[in-house]
C-alpha cells in the first residue's frame, strides 16, 4: 500500500515538472526568443574581413614618365680684344658671349682687361667710368650704312685729349674689325655720321678698317708716352 502511494507521488511530480518546463518553452517561443542552446559558427562571407590600408603607390621617377630636358649650356668663346699699354695697343684673348656680337665685344672693352694684365681700357670716361662707346642699333636711319657696325660716341668722347681719342677708336676698330665683324662707322647719339681722327692727325669720314689704326699696335721697344 505504501509502495503504491510512493509511485503515485513520483508520477505526480514528474507530471508537474514536465508541465512547468512545457509552459516555459511555450512562453519563450511566444516572446520570440530563440530556443537554440548551442552557438554555431556563422557561414563564411557573412561578415567581410577588415580592409587593409592601401599602400601608397611609388612616385614615378623622371625617367618613367618623361625625360628630363638637359639644361642649356652657355659657352663663351675667346676673342682678341685690344687694350692700351705703354707701347701701344696689345691683344688679349678674352671670353665674350656670344663671340660674333659687336655688343659683346664692346661690353668686353668697357669691362677692361683681366686683372693680371698690365693694361688698361680707354673705352670708359676716366672721370665718371661711364662707357664712351656703344653700339647704335637704329638701323632705320638713312644716314647710316646698314652693312656697317655703327658705333655711337658719347658727348664725353669729344672732351678727351686727341691721343686718347685715337686710342679709343683704335681699341674699338682693331677689336671689332679684327674679329671679322665688319667695318666700323662712327655716329653721334642721334645716328648722324661723324668724322674721327686717325693716328696721323687726319680725319676719317668713312667706315674704319684695321689698316686705318694698325700703326697703334705695340711694337717691341716702342713707347707711346
Amino acid at each position: 500500500m505504501n509502495r503504491c502511494w510512493s509511485n503515485r507521488n513520483i508520477s505526480s511530480r514528474c507530471i508537474v515538472a514536465w508541465s512547468g518546463t512545457a509552459a516555459v518553452c511555450i512562453a519563450l517561443v511566444s516572446c520570440g526568443v530563440p530556443t537554440q542552446d548551442l552557438a554555431k559558427p556563422l557561414a563564411s562571407g557573412v561578415i567581410a574581413p577588415p580592409a587593409l590600408p592601401a599602400s601608397p603607390s611609388p612616385s614615378p621617377s623622371p625617367t618613367d614618365s618623361q625625360s628630363v630636358a638637359p639644361s642649356p649650356t652657355v659657352t663663351s668663346d675667346p676673342v682678341e680684344l685690344w687694350f692700351a699699354g705703354d707701347a701701344g695697343l696689345v691683344p688679349v684673348l678674352t671670353a665674350v658671349e656670344p663671340a660674333n656680337s659687336a655688343e659683346a665685344v664692346v661690353a668686353g672693352l668697357v669691362a677692361g682687361p683681366p686683372e693680371d694684365e698690365q693694361l688698361r681700357t680707354v673705352a670708359v670716361d676716366p672721370l665718371t667710368g661711364l662707357p664712351l662707346i656703344s653700339v647704335f642699333l637704329d638701323e632705320v636711319t638713312e644716314s647710316v650704312n646698314p652693312g656697317d657696325v655703327n658705333i655711337a660716341l658719347s658727348p664725353e668722347f669729344a672732351a678727351l685729349p686727341p691721343n686718347e681719342q685715337v686710342l679709343v677708336l683704335g681699341q674699338l676698330v682693331l677689336s671689332i674689325a679684327g674679329e671679322g665683324l665688319g667695318t666700323v662707322a662712327f655716329v653721334d647719339q642721334t645716328g648722324s655720321p661723324v668724322a674721327v681722327p686717325l693716328p696721323d692727325g687726319r680725319l676719317l669720314d668713312r667706315p674704319a678698317t684695321v689698316e686705318d689704326y694698325r700703326s697703334l699696335i705695340a711694337r717691341p721697344g716702342a713707347n707711346l708716352a
